[in-house]
């Protein structure tokens, strides 16, 4: 059967263009590539082999069994082959077609071109013969066999994929699958898990619907929650955890990520291992990196401080972590057991908060810990703080930049309300015991969190000071708008980076993302997209001296204020040494082949609802179209899968069969669920639909198919660029 829907492996054609960086690189992207096109090629020939054995079992003549379409293809005077290859064996024609969009077997009296059709048609009607129409048509054609052999040689292809999904899961689970374990590793500050006052080390046990007696995978967690958040954006997840013997249940309201507004999360992140990365286990420009070396690679922290770590817990790392992000001033001594069983003692010194001389103002407060010391203090949302412990010289990172104290209570002074109705209140806030195992600001930037006292603000684009300038204010002066130097009050627009040398750039161009990296030298837009807590964090990758091109506007006028600053050591310590720790990962492996098919059966159940609930959504208009991937995110998806081993490919395959399954038996003209459709009304009616009907809306099902087909192409590569 035809089968022209968004399964592409055009990509493994193109592989061999880019040049991974040396010979091994090439290779290896090179067989990625070969894994890729094998592995969605075979899923397309086991679809098309159910039409082809079941056709073959009640006697249908196969003219063609193809994987890819064999279109002749020209551009100009040059034209491409028909195929890549092709035999013949028997009566039947088998090749691999030159336009990798799907597949198809060719009966004898089907085709799915419309313009075909009524020549298909002729082709197998027999002269003379009884006044039974279906003595008239050549017995060995697909029209002649009755209605429910039709339906079984119609179906039989996406049953094939069913199985082999199930199958190819089965094979994974009994090989093992590696996973993330859905345990909390820490939350992010400010958001709806933080907010709920959710401690590192719980066990996920189910969140909304999703439960798993043995292990919830992170992954399937996420996709969880941001399918719940897409279905409604005010109804809450439930969530349930494990502490050792204590469950908690919570109910979170997702809320959207500040980088992806159509992403839902409730801000839960994964565990952090106890081992340092064998690749970077210290990032470049770091205190750790003066200390790390290439034998401490993959080494598991065993203590720190004098104090062991108890490899027994579910994160054992907790109160390394917590001591790093919360006494950034104070010494670590760390304990390594290395890969080759020795130990190690190494001393690594504060890290230097690294800053381009400006400091930024405090926003107002964005986010409170339920029930937690800055609510039980009173402070309330949107409250402003002018003042901590009496010294109303603040700035942003003031906090989180200070070693934690429990022992006394901290005097915050809040601005609250507006106009005639502003007052200031006086707050007294006894700090907690906390487990901060993430950083105080937001991975996505937009937030900052003082944990132990419980409230969360933004930093606002105000320069606060510029360091080794007087600030402007009651006794001094207003800069004049036309004074071409930054000031305190004028409000940080852009930043741009001027390396100093290629060793420089390339030293930290690894450890970004393209985007990053990009946007540091092209000017980095302060905004949802590019936090500027995102941007002093990426700050401390930069060597001292590297150049900064800052614009900022001035009020009221919005005069706009250029001037080159220079990244430098401050006199306070960053809330982070530059360790890399490996995160937490386990392998589900299945104990018998009994207990593997029963993993498949349940990831093909799962695979099979995922893909049902997004068409539902899409077509309740709750999923944006740019989500819709089509050949080229497939293949982009298939190459990271093929990288992480065979496990991962096979669990990649269920899903692109289970999604291959249920869209080739939507109820479309020129898809077998559309063919199905008229089989049905065959069945019910007890003649065939009218010829003529069915062929105008095949057309029109082809034509919907390849304007679905142009639409996720250009979606994919919009996505791109």
């Amino acid at each position: 059967m035809s089968l022209p829907v968004d399964w592409s492996i055009l990509p493994s054609l193109l592989a061999a263009t880019e040049d991974a960086g040396g010979i091994m690189s090439f290779l290896q992207s090179t067989w990625v590539w070969i894994q890729v096109a094998l592995g969605i090629g075979l899923v397309i020939f086991v679809h098309e082999l159910g039409h082809f054995l079941a056709a073959k079992t009640f006697g249908v003549k196969c003219e063609k069994f193809y994987v890819g379409f064999d279109v002749p293809i020209s551009i100009g005077p040059i034209k491409f082959p028909r195929t890549l290859g092709k035999f013949t064996y028997g009566e039947t024609e088998y090749g691999i077609g030159i336009l990798p969009l799907g597949g198809y077997v060719k009966m004898l009296g089907q085709d799915d071109d419309p313009r075909k059709a009524e020549e298909e048609a002729k082709r197998i009607r027999q002269s003379g013969g009884a006044a039974d129409e279906a003595e008239k048509l050549d017995p060995r054609s697909y029209p002649a066999k009755p209605v429910w052999q039709r339906m079984i040689i119609i179906s039989a292809g996406v049953v094939m994929n069913v199985i082999t999904g199930v199958l190819f899961a089965a094979f994974a689970f009994f090989n093992g699958v590696g996973y993330t374990p859905a345990i909390v590793g820490g939350v992010t500050p400010g958001g709806p898990a933080w907010q709920a006052g959710i401690q590192p080390g719980g066990r996920v046990v189910s969140v909304s619907s999703l439960e798993d007696d043995n292990q919830l995978h992170f992954s399937e967690m996420q996709m969880k929650i941001m399918e719940a958040g897409l279905e409604s954006s005010e109804t809450a997840v439930p969530v349930r955890l494990q502490y050792a013997d204590d469950t908690r249940n919570y109910d979170l309201v997702p809320a959207a990520s500040p980088i992806e507004p159509d992403h839902k999360m409730i801000g839960i992140q994964s565990a952090t291992g106890d081992t340092l990365l064998k690749e970077l286990p210290a990032m470049p420009n770091s205190v750790a990196a003066d200390v790390v070396t290439d034998a401490d690679a993959g080494a598991q922290v065993i203590g720190f401080n004098g104090q062991s770590l108890d490899s027994d817990s579910i994160m054992p790392i907790t109160p390394l972590l917590t001591f790093i992000h919360t006494s950034p001033s104070k010494p670590l001594d760390l304990k390594l057991k290395r890969n080759d069983g020795s130990t190690a003692s190494l001393s690594i010194p504060p890290q230097k908060e690294k800053d381009f001389g400006l400091q930024f103002g405090v926003g107002p407060i964005q986010a409170l810990i339920s029930d937690g010391p800055a609510e039980k203090a009173g402070m309330k949302v949107g409250d402003q703080i002018v003042a901590i412990n009496e010294n109303r010289d603040l700035d942003a990172y003031q906090l989180v930049l200070s070693d934690v104290q429990y022992d006394e209570p901290v005097k915050i002074t809040v601005s609250r309300g507006e106009g005639d109705s502003e007052e200031e209140v006086e707050l007294s806030i006894q700090p907690q015991q906390v487990q901060q195992t993430v950083t105080p600001v937001s991975a996505f930037g937009e937030m900052m969190a003082v944990d132990s006292l419980g409230f969360a603000y933004a930093p606002s684009v105000k320069i606060a000071e510029v360091v080794g300038q007087s600030t402007y204010g009651e006794e001094t002066e207003q800069p004049n708008q036309n004074t071409k130097q930054l000031f305190a009050g004028d409000e940080i627009r852009e930043i741009r980076v001027k390396f100093k040398s290629s060793k420089d750039r390339e030293a930290i161009e690894n450890e970004l993302s393209d985007v990053a990296m990009e946007a540091l030298t092209t000017g980095w837009d302060i905004g949802p997209n590019k936090p500027l807590s995102n941007l002093v964090d990426t700050v401390q990758l930069l060597p001292v001296g590297t150049e900064i091109m800052v614009t900022a506007v001035r009020p009221p006028n919005g005069t706009v204020v250029e001037q080159t600053l220079t990244v430098r050591e401050s006199d306070r310590f960053w809330y982070d040494r530059g360790l890399n720790f490996a995160p937490v990962e386990s392998i589900q492996k299945a104990d018998s082949l009994a207990m593997a098919l029963s993993l498949g059966v349940r990831e093909g159940k799962r695979r099979m609802a995922d893909v049902g609930r997004f068409l539902g959504m899409l077509v309740r208009g709750k999923v944006k179209a740019k989500f819709v991937g089509g050949p080229i995110r497939i293949a982009q998806m298939a190459s990271h899968q093929a990288e992480k081993g065979l496990s991962a490919q096979l669990m990649f395959l269920t899903m692109l069969s289970m999604n291959l399954a249920i869209l080739n038996f939507l109820p479309i003209p020129a898809l077998d669920g559309g063919h199905m459709v008229f089989l049905t009304a065959e069945l019910i009616r007890g003649k065939r639909v009218d010829e003529a009907m069915e062929m105008r809306l095949t057309f029109v099902g082809v034509l919907a198919l390849l304007a679905l087909m142009i639409f996720v192409f250009t979606n994919d590569i919009l996505n791109l660029l």
